[in-house]
């Protein structure tokens, strides 16, 4: 029951993690990019950039959450 427990607090630890971190990183991506590009209006009247994200921070994000909530020991058997 408590491997259970441990599996599920995991898994929920781990969407938790790769959702906040993978908003952290395309932010950051984002506005590193932003002050680099020359921005448009196009016909429509709607501000355009000329630039197209990549998919570093998503996985990147995956292999962080990954590493955090999976590898590191936070359960530990008691040793008596």
């Amino acid at each position: 029951m408590r491997s259970t427990f441990i599996i599920i607090y995991k898994i929920l630890g781990f969407l938790l993690l790769f959702f906040s971190l993978g908003t952290l990183f395309v932010f950051i991506e984002t506005v590193a990019i932003e002050e680099q590009t020359k921005s448009f209006i196009d016909e429509s009247g709607i501000l355009q950039n000329k630039y197209e994200k990549s998919l570093i921070p998503i996985f990147a994000s995956l292999l962080f959450s990954y590493l955090l909530a999976f590898q590191i020991p936070w359960f530990r058997k008691k040793e008596s």
